[in-house]
């Protein structure tokens, strides 16, 4: 199973001791942030990379959109490295396409680098993860016994130094890793995980980075 749809901060220099689940991401910068910075298209991203490869017309009815919009956003995709035409089962009339990479990774330059772009993408994910959540709460009382009790949602406001916010966030990307599984194990459902933290947007601080 990969990684599909998610963004981590890139850090290339950290050793986990694990494998990197994000070994076969792609690594965002300023021109493939343009390719994303739509919610259809992150969403037919994460279809192509979740089933398979899939036409244009298969594509449209996944996302419940016109043959036309399909068409475009599939392109816009392939333009920007994120999905390719795969030979194997194209035809004369018919072109499939399947995704080149498992996830992506976000560089945190990009943040200071190209605000707007950046800001678009997250808001995309958070649609998209919204849309998820929503989903998986319509199931959630009808779930089996064992995976209904399993299922969680959680959220708190708490006080953190910013040097335990960094250790926080390490603390939860190493258990994101530990889980990470490439291929099936007996008895395993697809998973999904979601998680944000972040400090209240309506409490600044003092200079807006901290209290003092």
């Amino acid at each position: 199973m990969g990684i599909y749809g998610d963004v981590m901060n890139d850090d290339t220099s950290r050793d986990t001791g694990v494998p990197d689940p994000f070994a076969k991401a792609a690594t965002l910068d300023a021109r493939s942030l343009r390719g994303l910075a739509h919610p259809l298209r992150i969403r037919i991203l994460n279809l192509l990379q979740d089933r398979g490869p899939a036409t244009g017309k298969t594509v449209s009815e996944w996302v419940d959109t016109s043959s036309a919009s399909a068409s475009y956003h599939l392109r816009r995709l392939a333009a920007h490295g994120f999905i390719e035409e795969d030979p194997d089962m194209g035809t004369s009339r018919e072109r499939w396409w399947r995704a080149r990479h498992e996830g992506f990774r976000f560089p945190e330059h990009l943040d200071t680098e190209e605000p707007e772009l950046s800001t678009a993408v997250r808001m995309a994910l958070a649609v998209g993860w919204s849309e998820r959540l929503a989903a998986a709460v319509n199931m959630w009382a009808v779930q089996p016994e064992g995976w209904r009790e399993a299922q969680v949602m959680s959220g708190r406001r708490t006080e953190l130094t910013l040097e335990e916010f960094a250790a926080f966030r390490e603390e939860v990307r190493a258990l994101f890793d530990r889980y990470a599984r490439e291929g099936e194990a007996p008895g395993s459902r697809p998973v999904h995980i979601q998680l944000a933290a972040f400090p209240d947007p309506e409490d600044r601080g003092s200079d807006g980075e901290g209290r003092t």
